[in-house]
């Protein structure tokens, strides 16, 4: 069911036919995903509307050439805190970016009653970064479980769109497409945001208040029902794994049966698969939080600091140690 009714978003963002100005805070290791995402959907509203209505510029903290997770350089023009601010900005930010330049720059919107649209990274440092937050947000699912994790913030949520006063906070990456439709509904008709999804070949818009996927078990177009059920299990039971028994039993299948659909569908055996999602977990809170070794190994299952770091090296070709000695 499409929620999107239930969420204010088509309060008077932007007056009907004026012009728009979007401004792009970018950092470097942002996502080319979510830039090329956010200037697609303007400018095929551009199209639509036979007019440039939307216009943008693309500024950061760190000027000149910036190089994107992917290795996509952009021309970025300086961000001048305070200064020059457009109707709306966007910030797209890497995982280990400085927020102060944007949050500065944020706060100077929010006095101005002008929208504020952080995706998936921003989204997950403005959570953290903003003391005594009491308005629901939300991040990437995989973010959202890591902030769980290591703080406590009762109004975290892990819908597609969270909206408070100006500020709009999104999942971001493949979803970053429908949240911008979704921000010139403010502006745009359900005529013309529909047209605009039919051009990118979006099926669906899904309403802000969707919840987001929360793993890849959740891609049902891609597994049988029963190896998604097995998936899913692991995935939310990563503290203290499950035996393969169990997870045989929960699903439905023999262990032999289950082991013989990981080697079709994965090459690898249901064991390693779920070592793996462990690890990944693990990896997150290496290079996302402070958390010691132990309380890492704990949290992901693992019965030690050194049989994780083992693990860890295997899969990742250094020790958690070296890894955030590489980080600093």
């Amino acid at each position: 069911m499409n929620k999107r009714a239930e969420v204010p978003i088509r309060e008077a963002m932007f007056e009907e036919g004026e012009q728009v100005v979007f401004e792009i805070f970018v950092q470097p290791g942002f996502s080319d995903l979510e830039l090329s995402a956010v200037t697609t959907v303007l400018r095929t509203a551009n199209d639509i509307l036979n007019n440039d209505v939307y216009s943008w510029k693309i500024i950061s903290d760190e000027p000149g050439l910036v190089t994107s997770s992917s290795d996509l350089i952009v021309r970025a023009a300086p961000a001048i805190s305070g200064q020059y601010l457009c109707d709306c900005l966007v910030v797209i930010c890497g995982r280990t970016s400085n927020p102060e330049a944007w949050l500065a720059r944020l706060r100077a919107m929010q006095q101005l009653q002008r929208r504020v649209i952080l995706l998936s990274d921003a989204s997950r440092q403005y959570v953290r970064s903003v003391n005594n937050l009491d308005a629901p947000t939300t991040a990437h699912w995989r973010d959202v479980s890591l902030l769980q994790e290591v703080g406590s913030y009762p109004k975290l949520t892990d819908s597609l769109v969270e909206t408070h006063g100006t500020v709009l906070t999104c999942a971001g990456h493949g979803h970053t497409l429908e949240a911008m439709i979704g921000v010139l509904e403010g502006q745009l008709d359900r005529r013309q945001c529909a047209e605009i999804a039919s051009l990118l070949v979006l099926d669906r818009v899904r309403g802000f208040s969707s919840e987001q996927p929360k793993g890849s078990s959740y891609s049902s177009s891609y597994f049988e029902k029963r190896l998604q059920n097995a998936l899913r299990l692991m995935e939310a039971n990563i503290e203290q794994p499950l035996r393969l028994a169990d997870v045989a039993k929960e699903v439905g299948l023999s262990t032999r049966h289950l082991e013989r659909l990981f080697t079709v569908y994965f090459n690898t055996t249901p064991s390693k698969l779920y070592k793996k999602i462990r690890l990944k977990k693990a990896h997150s809170l290496v290079v996302d939080t402070h958390l010691q070794q132990i309380e890492i190994a704990l949290s992901c299952g693992f019965g030690s600091a050194g049989s994780f770091s083992l693990a860890y090296k295997a899969e990742y070709g250094e020790t958690p140690t070296q890894r955030r000695k590489r980080m600093r």
